[in-house]
């Protein structure tokens, strides 16, 4: 259960039982009605074990590595200006009730609110043991990095504060869009509920780039990000048989800015909200 194949197994989702909570549920045959989504989201990343690399004295990233943990971290940024405020925007859908994020959330979004230019937003996840090794299929202990996805945005809610969302995600995973196992991706899937804020209670279900860096102070253009270059080594090295080559430090979360993956331009569908069941 690598990070290729299930990066890196799933989480439970919490799950509500019982007759008294039946009446809250949505009625028997509804679907699933997207409500929101968010676009142009670009964000630096950075991964940490507390495990120590004995090679460099430093802790381990996401390695093939047994038996390590890590703490992972993203940042959104200005795809094309470094320090821009261009961070991208959420769009929610009118006449879905999607509630703004007051202490009560009795108040709906509707007109010009409906459109949330994004102010700043970033991942916090954890796994307690994952590594990066394809090859690695038979270890069931492994388990997905989970946490917090966080926007904030430059409008106020009623009560004059920034309109907000938290949302509590695990990582489902590498895509396959062409259906071949064997071939690469570097597209991650994940899924989630919003726990906090704005559209309090919608479905996420998300796609994002994750492509290695490493810093580079002569990279000036914004593939992948200025003073950023690819790390192809570290991204191969996942998917050799040695253990212990590879060793991802940094990388890019979102996408290209026209839903595909800046390294492999593999689709990238973005992240959405969803409210109702199949």
């Amino acid at each position: 259960m690598s990070i290729k194949t299930k990066l890196i197994g799933g989480i439970s989702a919490l799950t509500l039982a019982g007759g008294m909570l039946a009446v809250a549920g949505p009625p028997a045959g509804a679907v699933v009605t997207q409500v929101g989504s968010c676009t142009g989201l670009l964000a630096l990343g950075s991964a940490k074990s507390s495990t120590i690399n004995p090679g460099t004295g430093k802790p381990y990233g996401i390695a093939d590595v047994n038996d390590i943990d890590g703490a992972i971290g993203s940042k959104g940024v200005d795809r094309t200006t470094v320090g821009g405020t261009n961070l991208g925007t959420c769009t929610f859908v009118g006449n879905q009730g999607v509630p703004d994020n007051n202490s009560k959330p009795t108040t709906a979004l509707s007109g010009s609110d409906l459109t949330e230019p994004v102010a700043k937003w970033g991942t916090k996840l954890f796994s307690r043991e994952f590594d990066c090794n394809t090859a690695d299929t038979s270890d069931t202990t492994e388990w997905a990095p989970s946490g917090a996805l966080s926007f904030t945005y430059t409008k106020l809610n009623s009560l004059g504060k920034a309109r907000a969302l938290t949302a509590a995600i695990t990582v489902d995973g590498f895509t396959d869009p062409d259906n071949d196992p064997s071939s690469p991706s570097d597209v991650v899937a994940f899924h989630g509920i919003v726990s906090k804020g704005l559209a309090l209670g919608a479905d996420v279900d998300g796609q994002t780039e994750f492509d290695p860096t490493v810093k580079d102070k002569t990279q000036t253009t914004t593939t992948p990000y200025p003073g950023y270059q690819f790390d192809i080594a570290g991204a191969l090295g996942c998917t050799t048989p040695a253990v212990g080559d590879a060793n991802i430090l940094l990388f890019n979360n979102g996408d290209n800015g026209a839903g595909a993956s800046q390294l492999l331009g593999l689709p990238v569908s973005g992240i959405k909200f969803t409210k109702g069941t199949a």
